[in-house]
């Protein structure tokens, strides 16, 4: 990736990613503590390809926006639906998350990534810089946001 666009995107996306086996929200931790909790679960749980385990750190009425590929999703039945279908297109033994923070009040995170993996569709390869800006509440995911450093990333992943 271009030095310049991974510290664009690292710059403007000073926030975290995370897999695991879900945060309880206990008061007693502080809202930054919860967050990167969580963060660090769904990180774990993405490594993993469980996508069951992503699911479960995600409210009710997340939302998961992705302007590139033109996809918004509202809901966790459609968040279970897209996480199983990145954990299955993913080459786990390949992509690696890069960087991952969570903001100082413990409101937003960032996820910065190198996925990998086959098309379902026609099983063409694809090599994305990817970074998800996260917003959470209440230690759940409420907004994902999902930029990619690739200009051509529409093209890789729907040709």
């Amino acid at each position: 990736m271009n030095n310049k666009i991974k510290g664009l995107l690292i710059g403007f996306a000073a926030l975290p990613l995370a897999v695991g086996c879900g945060s309880d929200g206990d008061s007693t931790d502080s809202a930054v503590e919860q967050t990167q909790q969580v963060q660090e679960e769904l990180i774990a749980a993405f490594e993993a390809g469980d996508a069951e385990a992503m699911n479960a750190l995600y409210a009710d009425d997340a939302v998961f926006v992705n302007a590139t590929m033109r996809d918004e999703v509202d809901n966790r039945p459609g968040m279970l639906r897209l996480q199983q279908w990145v954990t299955e297109v993913t080459d786990l033994d390949q992509s690696e998350i890069v960087d991952e923070f969570v903001s100082a009040d413990g409101t937003q995170g960032v996820i910065v990534y190198h996925w990998v993996g086959n098309r379902s569709d026609n099983g063409e390869a694809f090599d994305l810089d990817m970074t998800h800006i996260l917003e959470y509440e209440d230690g759940k995911v409420t907004h994902v946001t999902v930029s990619y450093a690739n200009p051509d990333a529409y093209d890789q992943l729907a040709g």
